[in-house]
């Protein structure tokens, strides 16, 4: 596949996890390297937003995939992970968002946990729609105020907290 959408992991995962990047398409063409370790036993399918033909060719992969898949998205890719699990809920188990609340306006770190849970409520009639179809949304890492998270929201994807918290949240889910 070109950049915009990078494919890695075992012939015998347990699951897939989707990633909706809303970074754009990464120069070295890449998983992150945080992620490399999760590819022992999920294929992660990292999409590149809004990375040219990156819409059509994630569908193109969804409609071959067969599940447990579980969406991670951040900011301003967190409606269109709902989105995709809605359309694809057959075979999404999950969608996981990072600091949500930073796709609609800018959110200071300190109070990152609160935008979100705010977001989650305006959101909930969608969220309670995605667990009517057996998609659960969750918010499982904001930003915060401290050495390790140095840029504002959204933290990004490949921040080592983020992939510590996601392996934790697929251990849970796969028990």
């Amino acid at each position: 596949m070109p950049e915009s959408i990078v494919r890695q992991g075992p012939s015998n995962a347990v699951g897939t996890v989707v990633v909706l990047d809303p970074t754009g398409a990464a120069s070295h063409g890449e998983l992150p390297a945080t992620w490399r370790e999760l590819t022992n036993r999920w294929t992660v399918v990292w999409c590149r937003l809004p990375a040219d033909d990156s819409a059509s060719q994630l569908a193109q992969y969804m409609r071959g995939v067969e599940g447990p898949v579980d969406v991670v998205a951040s900011g301003a890719s967190s409606v269109a992970a709902m989105v995709l699990g809605e359309r694809y809920h057959d075979v999404i188990r999950s969608v996981l968002l990072v600091d949500p609340a930073a796709g609609e306006a800018p959110v200071d770190p300190a109070t990152a946990k609160i935008a979100d849970e705010l977001w989650m409520r305006r959101e909930a009639d969608r969220v309670n729609a995605l667990a009517e179809l057996g998609v659960q949304v969750r918010v499982i890492a904001h930003s915060f105020e401290g050495d390790r998270d140095r840029r504002d929201p959204p933290l990004p994807l490949g921040h080592p907290d983020v992939v510590k918290v996601l392996r934790a949240q697929l251990v849970s889910q796969s028990a």
